[in-house]
């Protein structure tokens, strides 16, 4: 997980804080992110990634 948080600080300028806590929800969550990614267009809340 450290090369992901790294990642994140590096390339998507987040501080270390906030990436270990994005790390976290994504362990916590890991086979809802495939869902939320592709969308249903029925919860808004999550967003559709691929029209951005």
């Amino acid at each position: 997980m450290e090369r992901l948080i790294n990642e994140l600080t590096q390339r998507a300028g987040l501080d270390r804080p906030t990436a270990e806590k994005v790390v976290a929800y994504l362990k916590d969550n890991v086979t809802r992110i495939p869902e939320m990614l592709r969308g249903d267009g029925k919860d808004k809340s999550h967003g559709d990634f691929r029209r951005r």
